[in-house]
């Protein structure tokens, strides 16, 4: 079966996750440069750098997938995935299809900065397998993309999502950001027009957030800017629930809307789960309960893998029953359709009911959350006030131990 007969046949049940098959997610940690607001391991190299990075890709892949790996969904990010050439890029694709089987592969997303994006990239991406482009746009306008440092003006992103689709990728999805210093909510409503206005069939919004130790969180600590007020951050999320829904994207997770099937599978694993393996410096990996992550530090990974020939773990951990359960928690209540309360009972070992069900009747009471006889979710209400409800929920758990 091919990559794309498997993408066809894939069932429409987008949350049916198997618990026998993983996904992939690949690390590329390289940036033009690093955006004001970031936290996540990325930085900025040279070709030299990234090239090494590539050798040491290709052994971390020998020595992880010694039998072929059939991923069922495959997730590119970083960094800035499209900072590699094209070249690079397709010396990463022939680097995986040595050892991993992509015919059984239903969506293979790649993340993409616009400003990094050129038609010999776009078309690189597409002889890798991509069929899903996610754009980090974060905003339409100048004046808030130079507040976060992206490093491009605001025509360039319509301009990269024409070479996505010309190159023959044809899913695009778009990150938006809200809540900016001083962002009205006609700044919102305009980028959300133009975002929609590209025929776009996901779009991701997120709030800012202050993250330690970034420049926009010292510009914050000295008075340079503002955090939105929480009043007009409410009437935003509002906003943007409303809009997408009258242009047909319906919420599916607190910050992520789709049209019907358009769903990101591979992050609908996270929020269900599901199993998957991270390849590169810092990526992450969950295999039946057991989490594992790479070293981040760039010099230490190729070291590893280059002169040591070993794999650059440096956590591994098997989560107790009651952890894994709280994970499950704390991604599932993102979702509209809630957790699953037999795979709930499956990680704890027990219902639901027996460990939160005093605690989930009180939160129901108040409207903030819903049982059904399959899943527990929370209400509109209560996806507002989600960090709340997880931590009561948490904390029933642990009551219970």
């Amino acid at each position: 079966m091919s990559m794309r007969q498997a993408r066809d046949e894939a069932p429409r049940a987008i949350y049916a996750v198997a618990m026998d098959a993983a996904s992939l997610y690949i690390h590329i940690p390289f940036c033009v440069r690093k955006c004001e607001y970031c936290d996540f391991y990325s930085g900025v190299a040279g070709e030299e750098e990234i090239d090494q990075y590539l050798d040491a890709l290709e052994v971390e892949c020998a020595l992880r997938f010694r039998q072929p790996f059939s991923p069922r969904t495959i997730f590119m990010g970083g960094g800035t995935p499209t900072r590699l050439s094209a070249t690079q890029l397709l010396r990463l694709g022939d680097i995986l299809r040595k050892r991993i089987d992509l015919s059984q592969c239903l969506e293979f997303t790649s993340e993409i900065n616009p400003g990094t994006l050129t038609p010999e990239k776009a078309d690189a991406l597409m002889r890798m397998g991509v069929d899903r482009a996610s754009f980090g746009v974060q905003s339409f306008q100048t004046k808030f993309l130079q507040g976060l440092g992206r490093a491009y003006e605001a025509g360039t992103a319509t301009r990269a999502v024409q070479m996505a689709r010309d190159a023959g990728i044809a899913r695009i999805s778009m990150d938006l950001m809200f809540a900016l210093p001083n962002q009205t909510i006609d700044d919102l409503r305009d980028d959300l027009q133009r975002a929609l206005s590209h025929d776009t069939e996901h779009l991701s919004l997120y709030a800012l957030t202050f993250e330690d130790d970034t420049p926009l969180t010292r510009q914050l600590q000295s008075g340079e800017v503002q955090p939105c007020d929480e009043e007009l951050e409410r009437e935003m999320f509002e906003l943007v629930g409303s809009t997408c829904s009258e242009a047909g994207l319906q919420r599916y997770e607190v910050s992520n809307f789709a049209r019907p099937g358009a769903e990101c599978r591979h992050n609908v694993v996270y929020w269900t789960g599901g199993d998957w393996h991270g390849i590169g410096a810092g990526a992450h990996a969950m295999i039946d309960g057991e989490i594992s992550q790479n070293g981040a530090d760039f010099k230490a990974y190729t070291k590893a893998l280059l002169q040591e020939r070993r794999l650059p773990t440096t956590r591994q951990e098997k989560l107790s029953p009651q952890a894994r359960a709280e994970s499950l928690l704390l991604m599932g209540l993102r979702l509209t359709q809630g957790v699953e309360l037999a795979r709930f009972e499956r990680f704890a070992g027990a219902s639901f009911d027996s460990i939160c069900g005093e605690t989930a009747k009180r939160l129901t009471a108040l409207g903030l959350l819903e049982l059904t006889p399959t899943h527990v979710r929370a209400t509109a209400e209560g996806l507002l006030l989600l960090d709340n409800l997880i931590v009561e929920l948490a904390d029933a758990m642990e009551a219970t131990v």
